[in-house]
């Protein structure tokens, strides 16, 4: 039984074919929104930033939203290896004490931040040469942005109905955001909808950007002012970009994207929207690692963990899970390592992507 599934566009099955899959051939890495679903990507993660990757002398452009900002984040780091085990020891400290409330929320968050990201951490992530950091947010237009639960939540209700009908509508309820550490944002021209603002990162600013890309509204507390950036309030990249329905395109080689699905979907408010899923045009130059079905089966309770495992699980029990898990995981990076010496049987593996 196959626990990892690779699906790829087009053109990156042809330049996989033509060049073969090595660190060379990686342009972009890309993470999704998606809280604890990260953890079944936790020994792919180790591999592929902390080994793989790491013999890559390219600039590699690294792109999230929320908790996949955070992943994007601490695999920019020169030596991301340390950094990805000092993450998931202080992601398995947060308590339910920590999320009695937004505020709880975002001080358990900020945190975790001050506890992994000091100083000369943010330095070495912001100016790694090798990596061009990417952390999408949204800044709140309107009503989205008060500072009353009622209005807000109005607000939120009324996009909800405009995206039900046009995905671009949710330019009228917020802008894309997205701050970046090297040049320029990834890729630039073919994401410049949703009235896109681009702030040059500064070190002093990671952990408020890191904390708007993930602020759900109503779960965690909104991000203010963030240094560098034009005033307002910003809050969860996957608002827009809960997967991302960019068609990233590079003269040469591949988009990777280790993923919890083996589909993208494309904004917060679609979710329940089976029907609105990228296509391949969008995905012609990706390369998906996802967990098969099968895989996900043979986990406790049957499926990756999600955010309701804070409310549902005590504490003990949500642990216990979380670390099966991740021992688990493993499995997808063992099954990766052996595809990547063995060009043949890998293409063999590769799913192509259809309509």
């Amino acid at each position: 039984m196959p626990a990892l599934r690779l699906i790829a566009g087009s053109t990156a099955r042809e330049r996989i074919e033509e060049h073969g899959l090595t660190p060379s051939l990686i342009r972009m890495v890309v993470g999704a929104s998606g809280g604890p679903k990260w953890l079944v990507l936790r020994g792919l993660d180790r591999f592929v930033f902390g080994d793989w990757l790491m013999n890559a002398d390219q600039t590699i452009d690294m792109v999230g939203s929320s908790i996949g900002a955070w992943r994007m984040t601490i695999a920019s780091h020169p030596d991301p290896g340390p950094m990805l085990e000092r993450f998931e020891e202080a992601y398995f400290g947060f308590g339910s004490e920590d999320g009695a409330s937004p505020k709880a929320v975002s001080m358990a968050s900020y945190r975790i931040l001050e506890k992994i990201m000091g100083p000369e951490v943010r330095d070495a992530i912001v100016g790694n040469p090798r990596r061009n950091l990417n952390i999408v947010a949204v800044r709140c237009e309107g009503p989205t942005a008060s500072e009353t639960l009622v209005v807000e939540g109005a607000g939120l209700l009324a996009a909800a109905s405009m995206n039900a009908i046009s995905r671009a509508a949710l330019g009228k309820f917020f802008k894309r955001a997205v701050f970046y550490s090297g040049r320029g944002v990834a890729c630039s021209s073919v994401w410049q909808d949703f009235g896109r603002i681009d702030v040059k990162l500064r070190p002093t600013a990671l952990h408020d950007a890191l904390m708007a890309s993930g602020s759900i509204p109503f779960a965690i507390e909104p991000v203010r002012d963030i240094e560098g950036a034009p005033e307002g309030v910003y809050r969860d990249g996957g608002v827009i970009d809960y997967h991302f329905d960019v068609p990233w395109s590079y003269d040469s080689g591949i988009v990777l994207y280790p993923h919890f699905y083996g589909h993208l979907t494309p904004g917060w408010f679609d979710k329940m929207r089976k029907t609105r899923r990228a296509g391949p045009a969008v995905l012609k130059q990706q390369l998906i690692l996802a967990p098969s079905d099968e895989f996900v089966a043979t986990l406790p309770h049957g499926r990756i963990p999600d955010r309701k495992n804070f409310t549902d699980m005590a504490d003990t029990d949500r642990r216990t899970y979380w670390r099966q898990v991740v021992g688990e995981s493993e499995r997808l990076a063992d099954e990766y390592a052996t595809l990547l010496e063995k060009p043949g049987a890998l293409m063999d593996r590769l799913e192509t992507v259809t309509a």
